[in-house]
Parts: C-alpha cells; structure tokens; sequence
C-alpha cells in the first residue's frame, strides 16, 4: 500500500539522522572514558580504537531501541503538524492501521536486537574482558612515559625513566616503592632504586612479573628512621604486584547465551531472560510511541518529547528493578520479564483507543449519568 510505504520511509529517514546523533554521542562518551581507561592501565593505548569498536555492540543494544522509539515518535510528529495525518485519514488509515504499520518496523528491529543481545554482544564483551585482563596484566610497566614520572597501577609507587629504546628497555631509571606495613618492625618501609637498565619478564607457570634491574642501587628504609640499607647489585628482581583478575573474566554479559540456557543457576537465567527482554523492548516502545506522537499544530513536532522521554526512562529503571526483585526472590523466575511488556504494549493500546474516541463501558455510563 502506498501510504504504508509512505509512513515507512518517513520513519526510517528520522531514523537514520536519530541513530547517527546517538551513535555521536556514545562514541563520544565511551572515548573520554577509554581514554581514562588508558591513562589507569587497564587497556592498552595500542588497543583504544579495538576496545572502541568492541563497546559499540553493547551500546548499539542501548542505541537500537531508543532510536526506533524517537524516529517513530518525531516522524509520525511532524505528519500531525503538517495536517498530512488528517490527508491519511480521510483515505481511510485509521491509527490501527498505523500501529500495523509501525509494528512492521518493530519486529524486525526486534529480531536485529536480539542478534545483538543474544550472540554479538557476549562474543564483544567476552574479546573485551580479554583484552583487559592481559592490559591489567602488564599495565605495570607498559605505558611508562621517557622523561617523566610514571605512577605505578595499583599505587605502587612511581617510576622514572630517561628513556625507552626500541627493545622496551627503560633507560637511567629511578624507582621508588612502599612494602607492605610491618608494626613490628617500625612501620611501613620504602626502597629507592637507581639503575641503568631495566625491562620486566612474565613468569608462565606461576603468572607472576618481575622488574630487572641492572647496574644499580638499592636504598631501603623507614621514613625518618636514619637506618638505612644499601645495596650495589648488577642485576636485581623486583616482584610486581599483581591484579586479583582472571584471565577469562566471564561477567555476566561475556557469558556465551548457549551456557545460560543450558545452565540451572538463577543469575545465569535472569541474564538469559533480560536479553531476550532487551530484543522485546523494540516492540512495546514502537507501540507506545504511536499514540504519543499525536499532537496538534500549536504543540509543534517536540510537543510531547519530553513526556516520551519521561515515560522511557521510567521504564528502564523499572526493568532494572524487576531484574532486582527477581534476584532476590520477591518475583518468581518464571514470571521475569515478559509481564513488563505486557504492561507497556497494554499502555499504547490503550491511549490509542482513547485517541480513537473509544471509551470502556463503565466510562460511558459515567458520561451518560453526569448528562
């Protein structure tokens, strides 16, 4: 039909300039936060474009649904400003028809999000917590600036180095770090090393680090105690102290979803539950976002922007407490999500109807009586 095929395109224009806005957005926040991620260690600069491109599946599941839900609601917006909904309906599309409509464009967003939700992400999120976890690794002395003072991850100390040659090698170093607190023995003590050369080594079986130092000197001590150790070494191993992390960190959203399914454990089959909720979201929001796109020519094509807004926040945080509730019991696994979107799919039929001048039959008999 044309006008379908009209309403259609309408919608996925907005949709094109909506989504591309989003994505601006979020790549921008995700930039200023990998590159806080950089400075602290826990990814590599080498990686910042890869970790980059990794995150966008997760948020391209945050990105999909609000956009389908903004085009649908500016796009059909505009049409009541310019009096072309009225055109259409004086051919004969009612609002049920346009609900069809939208809910074409829904159930395939649907099926995308849950491409993304159900295989893409966890395969994302699971090549990201990898990447992390050997950043962590050897954050300790990777990223280390020439000519500056380096603070050590996990505040171990600092470190200065002259220079870095291209093997890697730390050139003219000043190392300086705090042992663990010893009351007994005075408190906690700190040594100073000097030394020409250094580089460090990964210990395979144990997964330990070691710093080598060569040519240098080591001062040790407590602060303001004048008794002082020196030690002149050629070559001398410092222990770095190491991330409590796992190789493969397996966070919930890494975990692949044929291990959820297959598992019996209540937070696995909470997590499978609210991605498969994620892919079901595109739906009630579409629907939801029909009836408030209707507005008149004074409230203008933003007219009810906000109250869209308001209503997608509150449903968010909602379903994030309902994935608190049944964590802790108060809802039954078995119940989940699902009800959730019942509500909301029930919210825009019902505006929609009251849109359509249809009224329940104890609200008639109300009107009939105040008559």
């Amino acid at each position: 039909m044309i006008i379908t095929r009209y309403l259609l395109k309408e919608i996925f224009s907005t949709l094109l300039g909506v989504m591309l806005v989003l994505t601006l957005i979020a790549v921008s926040v995700q930039l200023v936060g990998s590159l806080g991620n950089v400075s602290a260690g826990v990814i590599q600069p080498g990686t910042l474009m890869l970790v980059l491109g990794l995150n966008m599946f997760s948020l391209t599941t945050y990105i999909l649904p609000l956009a389908l839900y903004l085009s649908i609601l500016l796009a059909l917006s505009r049409l009541y400003r310019d009096s072309e909904m009225t055109a259409i309906a004086a051919c004969g599309v009612g609002p049920f028809h346009i609900m069809r409509t939208v809910l074409i464009l829904a159930v395939i967003f649907a099926l995308i999000q849950g491409v993304f939700t159900i295989l893409l992400t966890p395969w994302a999120e699971g090549h990201y917590s990898r990447l992390t976890d050997k950043s962590k690794r050897s954050s300790n002395i990777e990223g280390v600036m020439p000519g500056r003072f380096n603070e050590l991850s996990g505040a171990q100390g600092v470190i200065y180095a002259q220079e870095i040659d291209r093997k890697g090698e730390l050139k003219n170093i000043f190392l300086q770090m705090q042992q663990k607190s010893d009351p007994e023995n005075g408190g906690a003590k700190q040594f100073t090393v000097i030394a020409k050369h250094a580089y460090k080594i990964h210990d395979e079986k144990t997964g330990e680090q070691f710093l080598i130092l060569e040519q240098g000197s080591r001062y040790e001590g407590v602060p303001g105690d004048p008794d002082f150790a020196i030690l002149n070494f050629q070559k001398h191993g410092i222990r770095l102290q190491q991330h409590p992390v796992v190789i493969h960190n397996r966070r919930y959203r890494a975990i692949p979803s044929r291990e959820l399914f297959n598992s019996k454990r209540l937070d696995y089959q909470i997590e499978l539950r609210w991605r498969i909720s994620a892919a079901l979201l595109c739906i009630g929001l579409a629907m939801l976002a029909v009836p408030l796109s209707r507005t008149s020519q004074r409230q203008g094509r933003y007219g009810k922007l906000a109250l869209a807004m308001l209503l997608y926040i509150l449903f968010s945080n909602f379903l994030n407490v309902v994935r608190a509730w049944i964590h802790d019991g108060k809802i039954p696994l078995e119940l989940g999500f699902w009800w959730v979107h019942v509500v909301l799919i029930l919210l825009a039929l019902g505006l929609l109807l009251l849109q359509s001048g249809v009224r329940p039959s104890f609200l008639r008999r109300r009107v009939q009586r105040g008559t």
